[in-house]
C-alpha cells in the first residue's frame, strides 16, 4: 500500500554524494541536485571558432540558463555542430543529386549527435 497523501516522501530523501558512493546516481535524476559550479561566461577565445549559426544558439542557451564550464564545453561543441549542420545546408542548393544524397547523410550524422547534446544538456540543466 502506498503512502498517505502529503505525507510520504521527502524525508527519506538521499543526498547526491551518497548515491555517487553507492553507484545509484542517475544524471537525468540527479545531476540538478549538485552544486553547479561558478557560472561560465563565455570569452572571446571560447567563441574563436565559431561561425554565426554557432553563436547564435550559444547566445539562445546563455539566455535560458545559467551554464558551468561542463556544460559549455557541451554547449560549445553543439555550437560546432550548428555551424556544421549551416553548412552542410548552405550547400545543398548548387549540388548534384548525388552530391545531395551525400549531403543529406552528413546532415543527418550531424543532426543526431546535436540532439545527444541537447539531450545531454537538458538533463543537467
Amino acid at each position: 500500500m502506498s503512502g498517505r497523501p502529503g505525507r510520504s516522501g521527502g524525508s527519506n530523501r538521499i543526498d547526491p554524494q551518497v548515491h555517487i558512493l553507492r553507484g545509484t546516481f542517475r544524471p537525468e535524476r540527479h545531476a540538478k541536485l549538485l552544486p553547479g559550479g561558478p557560472v561560465w561566461e563565455p570569452t572571446a577565445a571560447d567563441l574563436e571558432g565559431l561561425g554565426a549559426a554557432g553563436r547564435r544558439f550559444v547566445a539562445e542557451l546563455l539566455a535560458v540558463y545559467e551554464l558551468n564550464r561542463l556544460d559549455a564545453a557541451l554547449a560549445v561543441e553543439g555550437a560546432v555542430l550548428q555551424d556544421r549542420l549551416a553548412e552542410v545546408r548552405a550547400g545543398r542548393g548548387t549540388a548534384s543529386a548525388k552530391e545531395r544524397r551525400a549531403l543529406n547523410r552528413q546532415e543527418l550524422a550531424w543532426s543526431r549527435a546535436l540532439t545527444n547534446i541537447v539531450l545531454a544538456l537538458r538533463s543537467r540543466l
